[in-house]
């Protein structure tokens, strides 16, 4: 049986070592060089039109960041002078941490227990009721 160009490909391929199966055309880049590469292709998408003219994250989000460090900076001052502050509100951050999303585990300590004690009092009466039937 005599094999076709094909299988003679995927043989040699799958028979090479890993990282020299395909040929790589181009040397590893950066991000900075791939994006630099790619946005001229994408010059229509009017989202990249807004990227390049306002840069990658949007002011408010610039503005928020300014904000928040500039009130740590506040509170770690604060705190390194001594004075204490009026209200645990002053010194927490202004956005809280959310929460889990999904709901909280189950406890089954109270289960187990019951169980436990069932168990205990099966075995109890269990040889109670030997030693009545002996008597």
């Amino acid at each position: 049986m005599t094999m076709t160009m094909t299988e003679t490909r995927v043989r040699t391929v799958l028979a090479a070592p890993h990282g020299h199966r395909f040929s790589h055309p181009r040397p590893p880049e950066t991000f900075q060089e791939r994006e630099r590469r790619l946005l001229p292709q994408m010059a229509g998408n009017p989202r990249v039109a807004r990227r390049i003219e306002h840069g990658q994250l949007p002011h408010w989000m610039l503005v928020a960041k300014e904000r928040r460090e500039r009130a740590q900076a506040e509170a770690h001052a604060e705190t390194r002078t001594g004075a204490e502050p009026d209200h645990v509100d002053d010194v927490l951050p202004s956005v809280l941490p959310r929460g889990r999303h999904r709901a909280p585990r189950k406890r089954h300590g109270r289960s187990l227990m019951a169980y436990g004690m069932t168990l205990v009092a099966g075995a109890v009466a269990t040889e109670l009721f030997g030693l009545l039937l002996s008597v």
